[in-house]
């Protein structure tokens, strides 16, 4: 009898604690969804400790895969990002991520976010995320299948369907017959659904605005006179991929939003580096939810405004043109910029 009594007081202690676990963690999701970064890796951080494992994977997951780290991210010491990421219980100087402790431990997902990192063809790991409902996470390993696997092994991923929509293009360029600019035209012909017909590098326009969909700012030709201008800019403001830039840009610049959209497109590198503003934890937080977060506008301006020429020496956003592109663009470039060099 009182030992049935100790067991379902011990059954309902621990499943209280399960329960607060889970409401703190979901409370620290939704600040970090918010942009708040002080409070919401430093909440998620103890829970990593106190063994919480999707705070764990989320924690790993935003170490590598933030996009635009934030002043306080930047501000920190090695010492005090390491302790805010990593686990640091062990001996190891740099600490060991949350993802290695958890493939450890036998958590499967953990050890497919590890693989999928790797610069090697693996297949295997992409059909397994997708069908665990990591799709974000198969956009490394379809590049490097791109790059250097088969043309057997490009056609089985699109015939599977298991791949992102905008990594179409990126697999089309590589598997086609090779054309002037092949990954632009390959870009702007998936963005307004036309064919080579239509969208031929025979056209100095096209061609022209192919190279800026390729390399972004400062490459190409993204004036407002290309016949093309228009329809990528109501891509911009229309596609899911492109959501964040879309509702910054409608909310801070609502005279021009086409034009503002263009240009973070710009400085952010083009159609392929637009595509890659991904949620690191889709169990967690679905993609949609991520691209409709004040966090993936914050880390889409964030991206722009730090964003350097390719010898790595200047702004991108100081370079001549950019105003002209949108004069709203820079100032919010520039103005988010001065947070940053606040902090030197």
């Amino acid at each position: 009898m009182i030992r049935g009594i100790i067991a379902a007081f011990v059954t309902l202690w621990l499943s209280a604690g399960a329960v607060f676990a889970q409401a703190a963690f979901d409370e620290a999701v939704a600040l970090w969804l918010s942009g708040d970064d002080a409070e919401s890796l430093s909440r998620l951080a103890q829970l990593a400790r106190e063994g919480h494992s999707d705070a764990r994977i989320l924690l790993a997951r935003i170490e590598t895969m933030d996009r635009g780290p934030s002043p306080y991210r930047m501000g920190l010491e090695p010492d005090a990002r390491r302790a805010l990421f990593r686990d640091m219980s062990g001996k190891t100087l740099f600490g060991r991520s949350w993802l290695a402790v958890e493939a450890s431990q036998g958590n499967r997902l953990a050890e497919m976010f590890l693989r999928s990192r790797k610069p090697f063809l693996q297949l295997q790991t992409h059909f397994a995320l997708w069908q665990a409902g990591e799709r974000q996470a198969t956009d490394y390993p379809t590049r490097i299948a791109a790059l250097y696997g088969s043309r057997e092994m490009r056609e089985k991923l699109v015939a599977s369907e298991t791949i992102l929509p905008e990594m179409r293009p990126y697999l089309a360029f590589l598997a086609d017959t090779p054309e002037p600019q092949a990954d632009g035209m390959a870009a702007l012909r998936h963005m307004l659904a036309l064919g080579p017909e239509v969208v031929s590098p025979e056209d100095p326009e096209t061609l022209g605005m192919a190279q800026f969909l390729a390399l972004g700012f400062g490459f190409g030709d993204m004036s407002a006179g290309n016949r093309w201008r228009k329809p990528v800019e109501d891509w911009v403001l229309s596609d899911l991929s492109a959501r964040p830039i879309a509702d910054l840009c409608r909310a801070e610049c609502p005279k021009r939003p086409g034009a503002c959209g263009v240009a973070l497109l710009a400085l952010t590198g083009g159609f392929y580096e637009v595509s890659r503003l991904d949620s690191p934890y889709e169990k967690v937080i679905p993609q949609e939810q991520f691209l409709n977060s004040p966090r993936a506008r914050v880390m889409t301006l964030r991206r722009a405004a730090l964003a350097r020429d390719e010898p790595n020496q200047k702004y991108l956003s100081d370079r001549p043109g950019m105003s002209r592109l949108s004069s709203c663009a820079a100032v919010l470039v520039l103005r988010e910029r001065a947070v940053y060099a606040r902090m030197r």
